[in-house]
């Protein structure tokens, strides 16, 4: 069991793992197996871990999140979603 001092260096420590907000716009794709990905419009490939799964392939999405320290993702760098804007939805493509 940890001692006070010792429970109060700890949690200090954890402090130091704070991950960075990233917010970014871009563009989902069909490039994920496992997780719905995105391509952000200075080309970084994500894989969007949670709270995306209402977005289709084309859509114009606005994105924040931190990136996951584990996952189950393998596509591309995951973040884990805090929120998510649909900017503009996919074009819809004609069949004739």
């Amino acid at each position: 069991m940890l001692g006070a001092s010792a429970l109060v260096l700890f949690l200090a420590a954890c402090g130091t793992f704070d991950r960075e907000t990233i917010t970014t716009s871009g563009e989902i794709t069909d490039q994920g197996q496992e997780c719905v990905t995105f391509r952000a419009t200075d080309g970084t490939l994500y894989a969007l871990a949670n709270k995306a799964t209402s977005f289709r392939p084309g859509d114009l999405v606005r994105v924040t999140g931190h990136s996951a320290l584990m996952t189950t993702c393998r596509e591309a760098t995951t973040l884990i979603v805090d929120k998510i804007t649909l900017l503009s939805p996919a074009k819809q493509t004609q069949t004739q």
